[in-house]
């Protein structure tokens, strides 16, 4: 299989990725009042997490089998951003929920990070759309 047939696979898990951590957004945001409401955050959290870490392998082979140069383009940057924000993101979740001493700074940090790293996976999404020349 060519790189030219596995970079759908990539957008997809990333796009897949963003739309259950964008969900767990809008279940924190709008759904607090809900008995469930922390259960599905973190399982939309956990589970996008994973899917852009599937999205990155996916990522990290295309180029292997390519160029095999990393970091060549702005789409590579902002995808390790994101990446790290992403991977921060359940850990200061969970790390809100056992500190109580810190717990509201942490939880501002949560969410501010949260907020930042799916404006960063809109506009990354653009710049691999124009990569791969969709647009």
């Amino acid at each position: 299989m060519g790189i030219s047939a596995r970079w759908p696979y990539h957008a997809v898990l990333m796009t897949l990725g963003f739309l259950l951590l964008f969900t767990g957004m809008l279940i924190a945001r709008y759904l607090k009042t809900r008995q469930w409401w922390l259960r599905a955050h973190k399982m939309m959290g956990i589970q996008g997490t994973i899917l852009f870490i599937s999205g990155l392998l996916m990522a990290i082979c295309m180029v292997s089998l390519s160029t095999g140069v990393h970091f060549r383009v702005p789409h590579a940057y902002f995808g390790a951003i994101v990446i790290a924000l992403i991977v921060m993101n359940p850990i200061l979740g969970y790390a809100q929920l056992k500190s109580s001493s810190k717990a509201a700074k942490i939880r501002t940090i949560h969410s501010w990070s949260g907020y930042f790293a799916l404006v960063l996976i809109l506009i990354n999404m653009i710049v691999g759309i124009l990569l791969v020349g969709i647009i």
